[in-house]
């Protein structure tokens, strides 16, 4: 299960809605310290993404959760939005080398066809994509409530107090 952070921003009958912040994979690289792309993405904020989640009991906003993704979703989605159109690309380069056989046409045949089917395969995995979307497990779960966030200054106040 993949799992991730998120804020409760609000709720609703039999639902939550909640917003975590997208990671990128250069976070965990060993040489992103030394990488421009890890630099920029270290640079920029995070995209945020509002999400909602199914959840039986209410909860407050600002309550942190652990939400959770299984993986054979993720590497479902991700087969059909790379692989799909890809395989139709080829495709459509092979029926265009056929083509071009028939017709002693040149490679603009070729590349054209190539061209139409990969746009055919972007529109295939959209639908299957949004298909996908629409299965339960395609749906993150709300694994745990957390509770409230840790106030940095609520810390710093204590930690003064409790040194005087």
């Amino acid at each position: 299960m993949i799992t991730a952070l998120a804020e409760v921003t609000g709720s609703g009958e039999g639902y939550l809605t909640v917003r975590c912040q997208q990671k990128t994979s250069c976070g965990s690289c060993a040489s992103k310290s030394n990488c421009g792309t890890g630099i920029v993405s270290n640079a920029l904020p995070g995209k945020v993404l509002d999400i909602r989640v199914p959840s039986e009991k209410p909860v407050d906003a600002g309550t942190l959760v652990e939400i959770g993704l299984e993986e054979q979703t993720v590497l479902r989605s991700a087969l059909v939005v790379y692989i799909l159109p890809l395989l139709f690309a080829i495709a459509g380069a092979v029926f265009g080398q056929f083509l071009a056989d028939l017709m002693a046409a040149g490679e603009g045949v070729i590349i054209l066809f190539s061209l139409l089917a990969g746009g055919l395969g972007f529109f295939v995995a959209r639908h299957f994509s949004r298909k996908l979307e629409q299965e339960t497990g395609a749906t993150p779960k709300l694994l745990r409530i957390l509770g409230n966030p840790i106030d940095l200054a609520a810390v710093i106040n204590a930690a003064t107090e409790d040194s005087d």
